[in-house]
């Protein structure tokens, strides 16, 4: 059974890289055991890839598919520990309204990897699946943003 992860952790940003680069290359690329590498994507351990670690596996990422994993994860977790205020829930509507451009993005990234000119063709290459996976986390962010407003809007005034 799969493991959650956090979207934007760094065991989620460790499970990219080992999607785009394999266990093997990944462990190669910061010098480490694919023991320790798969072990960095596990929440339930101790331990994460130190900052070079990840600048080397991010450049390995970004050398092959353009992404750079942790750097993705410490802007999302800079962002969350840096914000002003709680956010309030948003208007229903306004966040329902979210939801279609985020598909569509997602629809798009799928569009693209099923093209004649992809990589592999219609079939789909390891590395168009770790992106689609990705862009799946959009449209689950703006699902739940939308549930949270949902559930604020039909709380009783207090």
């Amino acid at each position: 059974m799969t493991k959650i992860r956090a979207a934007g952790s760094f065991e989620d940003a460790t499970l990219d890289a080992l999607r785009i680069l394999g266990v093997t290359n990944a462990a190669k690329a910061a010098n480490l055991s694919p023991k320790t590498i798969r072990d960095y994507s596990d929440p339930d351990r101790a331990g994460r890839p130190t900052l070079v670690k990840s600048v080397l596996l991010d450049a390995a990422c970004y050398a092959k598919v353009g992404r750079a994993p942790f750097l993705e994860a410490y802007t999302k977790q800079l962002s969350a520990a840096t914000s002003q205020a709680p956010r309030e829930a948003g208007d229903v509507l306004a966040e329902a309204l979210d939801l279609p451009g985020a598909i569509g993005r997602l629809l798009d990234v799928i569009r693209k990897s099923r093209s004649p000119t992809s990589p592999q063709g219609v079939k789909l290459s390891p590395n168009e699946g770790s992106t689609i996976v990705n862009e799946i986390k959009a449209p689950r962010q703006e699902l739940d943003e939308l549930e949270y407003a949902v559930i604020a809007a039909a709380k009783p005034n207090s």
